[in-house]
């Protein structure tokens, strides 16, 4: 069975659970959002573990990414001009966010932070300033995507998938190594440019692994491969019951490891059992909601408890509830995003054709 588009919604979906989920759950030390009733131990919540798992968020993003890229070339549908579609769409669904949330601010924020002064707002509107911490994947999204695949995927595509998943974990292994330990110099603050420049090549570094990973998985039909083996050597009545146990034993590894550096190991095993996995209906549903409206939730969440609606979804003070009112707040402000963009597209639209129909009087007089 072909790895589909409606599959790439869901593990966006998931993407965007895990991000909720880390942000929420994952604090310093062990520390979670809400009011936690079932713990490990003393000072271990349960949800934390979910939290903690959930770092494989912005590899999922990536390996969706790196996936799309390989097969739109696969395709004969990769180009610089197609790439500038998909950065317009993404662009267009930010500029709105960032006027509604700049809007909100002037009537919400009392501490002046959003907008803030012109200066920020017209920075933000060119991705150098940012009113919101989950907003520096736009900039190394942006980036990847002006890439010429020849550059980005060149050695990728000269190793097999064995060579080239040992190669993504090589290079992600000594940049957690680099980074763990601060090897690179620190830039000064009165450097700029510069330090703008290394911020976001150390962004691309620390994302470049997982997107190689996606690149593999589509050039070498890991999922499909997977999934004709499973069903070969797998009764129907065991399939999912097998993934289940799979996934919950790398839950429990990674937790019991506790170490950074398996994150991308993870998440590539998690985005191969995801899509092994028979979804009952109900299920299937809510991760195509989720992935529909990813990227809405990955722009906007942080802004209901940390920016401006500061502690907001702690009114539902439970984790489970918390993350339901979240992700209720996120979708609801998806769907008003989009229907801006609707208004603005027709617009647009009725723009050109009454343009078109004056040219076209113009030239009956003519």
């Amino acid at each position: 069975m072909e790895y589909t588009k409606r599959d790439s919604i869901m593990v966006k979906g998931l993407a965007a659970l895990c991000m909720v989920c880390l942000h929420l759950f994952c604090r310093q030390g062990t520390a979670v959002f809400g009011k936690p009733l079932i713990w490990i131990n003393d000072t271990t919540p349960l949800v934390f573990l979910f939290g903690f798992f959930s770092e494989i968020c912005v590899p999922l993003y990536s390996m969706s990414a790196g996936y799309a890229q390989q097969l739109m070339l696969e395709n004969g549908k990769l180009s610089l001009k197609s790439n500038a579609k998909r950065i317009f769409r993404l662009l267009k669904i930010y500029w709105i966010i960032l006027v509604l949330f700049s809007i909100l601010g002037l009537i919400f924020d009392k501490s002046g932070g959003i907008p803030g002064n012109i200066a920020d707002f017209l920075k933000s509107i060119v991705l150098l300033h940012s009113y919101n911490g989950a907003w520096w994947y736009l900039n190394t999204y942006i980036i990847l995507l002006l890439i010429p695949y020849r550059f980005l995927f060149g050695i990728i595509n000269k190793l097999s998938t064995k060579w080239g998943f040992a190669f993504c974990f090589c290079v992600e292994a000594a940049w957690y190594v680099v980074s763990r330990f601060n090897i690179l110099p620190n830039i000064p603050d009165n450097m700029v440019i510069l330090g703008f420049i290394g911020k976001e090549l150390s962004n691309l570094i620390f994302v470049l692994p997982y997107v190689w990973a996606g690149a593999i998985l589509c050039k070498w039909k890991v999922v499909e491969r997977t999934r004709a083996w499973y069903k070969e050597h797998i009764q129907d009545k065991y399939y999912n019951l097998v993934v289940l146990l799979a996934l919950t034993v790398l839950f429990i590894a990674i937790n019991l490891i506790h170490k950074f550096v398996l994150t991308g190991t993870s998440a590539v095993i998690t985005f191969i059992l995801f899509n092994l996995l028979k979804k009952p209906k109900p299920v299937e549903s809510c991760f195509l909601v989720l992935g529909k409206h990813s990227t809405v939730i990955w722009l906007t969440h942080m802004f209901f408890y940390m920016y401006l609606f500061k502690g907001l979804v702690f009114i539902a003070r439970y984790p489970l509830l918390i993350l339901l009112f979240m992700l209720f707040l996120c979708i609801i402000t998806s769907y008003i995003v989009r229907a801006i963009e609707w208004c603005i597209n027709n617009l647009y639209t009725l723009i050109i054709a009454k343009k078109g129909k004056c040219k076209e009087s113009e030239n009956a007089v003519c």
